[in-house]
């Protein structure tokens, strides 16, 4: 049986020489390559033409030291993987993770969320990235990992210190007790008061209330990106299936804003990575070198800065539509026309313009207070460790009132949710002892001030 299945496929390819197929010749058309390849890996002993068939115009034979595998995606099996010519050692991804060097080099592409993210932690350890922002399945795929080669790993990586230690003993104990799931309650809860700020929008402006429907409707923008905030956040089939409503009740992708916002997580306040920084030269954040400073306009900034940070969701819009339609992201690109449809049909410009300025400075003003009066590390990534660097890059702050507490979406408790970014927002304010608690334990600081 397994010589008839060989010899039907080998007859497929008359007139084709072995020389031809291992060179990857123009004369092979890559259809034929293709579907001899798929039939070869269920032939029994046809390894060997398996390889062959998929060789580059490297030969791997004579240098196998020049060869490498390279995968399609995360789950792929070795036959599923094509031989590459191998880079130099020097060019090899290799990253900690739980404490374990792993060779990423055949699977940068694959990664979900962009090679870009796994570059930016060459030679560095990537523990806490891999269990804050990744599924239970993600997790599961550990041990699929290629273990990197004696020589390819690095020396000179600081080693894990006793207080990222105690942080990842500390996330198992939170696992094991249940705060990373879903209380369908508080989620009913978080979806019905941002229903309900927006009906009472439309009624405003249809009864000719234009300013209290756009105050109504501006705090229902700023509401929903923090529900979508925490859906794109979370894990599990619920957020998986509420990932949409990035789109519908916050007009913005959730692709996007996954891009750009988890980078701003791992390397938070980190000089040229996070986006988050780049305002100048609207707004400066610390002093420029004399090239790019800008005095007149650096000193009178605390005059003017309303309106850069009203700007804000008018350009995150603006961002989505555009980072749909060029990569092609139609679900995404639909869903976001029927939100505009669905504002169009409820609210007149006079109310939605103003609304998406007014949502643009609540949401500012909130992750401002937070995130970029804390330190900024100029000298690139990975100086700190992931646990220290979010201690100070980050603060919370106490809302004195129940409508501050809701408006700020979760985003006060900005240290606990910095550490456990996939937690349910809801759970933050119980989170705050203990990680009181830990910080002074570890010898770190927890920072929080008044709203």
């Amino acid at each position: 049986m397994r010589a008839t299945r060989l010899s039907l496929v080998l007859a497929g390819l008359a007139g084709t020489s072995a020389y031809q197929l291992s060179m990857r010749a123009p004369g092979v058309p890559k259809s034929k390559r293709a579907r001899l390849s798929k039939a070869l890996r269920h032939v029994p002993g046809s390894r060997p033409l398996f390889r062959l068939l998929n060789a580059p115009v490297v030969d791997c034979d004579k240098t196998p030291d020049e060869c490498d595998w390279e995968c399609a995606d995360e789950l792929a099996a070795a036959d599923d993987c094509e031989i590459v010519q191998k880079p130099r050692a020097k060019d090899r991804l290799i990253v900690r993770i739980d404490d374990r060097w792993v060779d990423l080099t055949g699977w940068r592409n694959a990664h979900p969320a962009g090679s870009h993210w796994i570059d930016v932690y060459n030679k560095a350890d990537a523990t806490e990235v891999m269990h804050a922002f990744h599924s239970e399945e993600a997790h599961a795929m550990l041990n699929r990992l290629p273990p990197a080669k004696e020589a390819d790993i690095p020396q000179g990586v600081p080693e894990v210190t006793a207080h990222t230690k105690a942080f990842r003993a500390l996330r198992e104990k939170l696992k094991a007790d249940g705060w990373f799931k879903r209380n369908p309650l508080m989620e009913a809860f978080t979806l019905g008061g941002w229903a309900a700020i927006v009906a009472s929008a439309v009624l405003a402006a249809a009864k000719g209330n234009l300013v209290l429907s756009t105050v109504l409707l501006g705090c229902s923008n700023t509401v929903a990106g923090w529900v979508a905030h925490d859906y794109i956040h979370g894990r599990g089939k619920w957020p998986s299936l509420m990932r949409g409503f990035g789109e519908l009740g916050g007009g913005m992708s959730s692709t996007w804003w996954s891009d750009k916002h988890n980078m701003h997580h791992a390397l938070t306040n980190v000089v040229g990575i996070d986006e988050d920084l780049m305002v100048d030269p609207a707004l400066y954040l610390w002093a420029p070198n004399k090239e790019n400073d800008n005095p007149i306009v650096r000193k009178i900034q605390h005059w003017y800065w309303p309106i850069p940070y009203s700007l804000l969701f008018a350009i995150w819009r603006i961002d989505s539509i555009k980072v749909t339609f060029q990569r092609k992201l139609w679900g995404e690109f639909g869903r976001l026309g029927l939100h505009y449809a669905a504002l169009g049909l409820l609210f007149p410009w006079q109310v939605l313009l103003p609304a998406v300025f007014l949502s643009g400075l609540l949401t500012a003003t909130i992750v401002t207070v937070s995130h970029v009066s804390e330190d900024l590390y100029f000298d690139g990534p990975h100086k700190v460790d992931y646990v220290e660097s979010q201690f100070r890059s980050t603060r919370d702050f106490v809302c004195s009132n129940p409508l501050f507490e809701y408006l700020s979406g979760g985003m006060n408790y900005q240290v606990e949710h910095h550490l456990f970014p996939t937690m349910p927002r809801y759970k933050y304010p119980a989170l705050v002892p203990i990680l009181k608690d830990f910080a002074a334990t570890n010898n770190l600081t927890y920072r929080a001030d008044g709203d």
